[in-house]
């Protein structure tokens, strides 16, 4: 096996590991955002809000993230 396809066979790898990943992260993600909007009523999830203001920018900064990444590795081609 020479160098070239080593590395080939390497990028193949992560690509199709990405593209497996990612959108579980993401399926994740958006659920985990719905929770912190609409879970606001319970006290538990509530008083997390109040003491972190920033977490639901912070997780749609890494859902747009793991989206743009995820575009990026369907976009990788090597034929």
């Amino acid at each position: 096996m020479d160098l070239a396809t080593a590395i080939e066979d390497f990028f193949g790898d992560v690509q199709m590991a990405a593209q497996t990943i990612a959108p579980l992260i993401a399926v994740i993600g958006f659920i985990g955002l719905g929770v912190m909007y609409m879970g606001s009523s319970w006290p538990l999830v509530g008083d997390w809000k109040k003491d972190n203001p920033k977490a639901a920018n912070q997780v749609v900064m890494g859902l747009l993230f793991v989206i743009f990444a995820s575009s990026v590795t369907t976009l990788i081609s090597f034929s």
